[in-house]
């Protein structure tokens, strides 16, 4: 009659069990996470009932937005800085808080929208974008 181990003293369970455990609790660490995620160069258009254009910002590492928006109407650029944090929250502002526009709005891995106003001037409206490919062509959706 053959006698069985248990399983605490069988060195081939034990190495096993603990094989499994490292394979299956390792995450992919290749994949960005918070602010990083949106690290990279972003572009879009944004419009209104009276003022349109377009918009090109980088974000750094750190979630830092600087960039232009250039009006169609007005046939001016403006710079464009901000923050955007690890939830895709997207705050930009041409000019000061106070006298200048605000975009406010969400980004995705590869797009935002959101709502851009100026409460001096009393313009509002709409923004969307996507976050450029590596080979500098926006990607579509």
């Amino acid at each position: 009659m053959k006698k069985h181990m248990p399983t605490s003293r069988n060195p081939f369970i034990v190495i096993l069990l603990m094989m499994s455990f490292l394979i299956f609790s390792c995450n992919n660490d290749d994949e960005p996470g918070g602010v990083e995620l949106y690290q990279g160069t972003w572009s879009g258009t944004y419009s209104g009932d009276v003022d349109n254009g377009t918009w090109s910002v980088q974000i750094n590492e750190m979630g830092g937005i600087s960039g232009t928006a250039t009006s169609t109407v007005m046939s001016m650029n403006y710079g464009l800085t901000g923050t955007v944090n690890s939830d895709g929250d997207f705050l930009a502002t041409s000019g000061s808080a106070t006298t200048g526009t605000t975009f406010t709005g969400v980004l995705t891995a590869t797009n935002g929208q959101g709502t851009w106003e100026n409460n001096q001037s009393g313009l509002s409206g709409i923004w969307s974008g996507n976050k450029l490919g590596e080979s500098g062509n926006g990607i579509s959706f």
